[in-house]
């Protein structure tokens, strides 16, 4: 359980369910590229060579997404596609089931809302991407990865109460 995969996975855990409960959007993006790229190396530690590159094939669109917040809607929506494009490759090639399918709509919410999504759409997308990943998660019989996607769930709806919460001058900037 205290493996260095195990640790970095609940180091990446961690990460994402922090930035997913913050008030605020700013940097969401460039922290969750870094979790999910810790999940990549997780993932690449245990041997799953499908489970490392979608995972490298997301962070490295995480990290596109934030360094484009400001480019125009459509090289935001042509990069998206891009990107959704080949986390659905990566899905096709090392997948091995009908759940792959679920990994790559899940892969193309999630792909399209970081590079689209303002606002409380970024966060609503993210938890109907989870929703689609915690599908795959009981199809494939991963209770952690259920665990997971449901924790992100939650981190992203407390997320979601806070912004509501906020002060409107908070919300403006992000």
């Amino acid at each position: 359980m205290f493996d260095v995969p195990n640790i970095i996975g609940l180091i990446a855990l961690t990460m994402t369910v922090v930035a997913l409960t913050r008030r605020s959007n700013q940097g969401l993006l460039a922290v969750l590229g870094l979790s999910v790229l810790l999940w990549a190396v997780h993932y690449g530690l245990l041997g799953s060579v499908s489970g490392f590159m979608v995972h490298l094939v997301a962070a490295v669109s995480l990290f596109a997404a934030h360094w484009m917040q400001n480019a125009s809607a459509a090289a935001r929506g042509f990069t998206g596609a891009a990107f959704s494009i080949a986390g659905v490759s990566c899905c096709w090639y090392f997948g091995t089931g009908w759940a792959d399918v679920l990994a790559a709509v899940g892969c193309v919410i999630i792909t399209m809302t970081q590079f689209l999504g303002r606002g409380n759409t970024l966060r609503v997308g993210f938890m109907t991407g989870e929703t689609v990943f915690f599908g795959f998660a009981l199809a494939v019989g991963s209770v952690p990865g259920m665990a997971v996607t449901s924790g992100n769930f939650i981190a992203g709806l407390i997320g979601l109460i806070r912004r509501h919460r906020a002060p409107v001058e908070a919300l403006v900037t992000d």
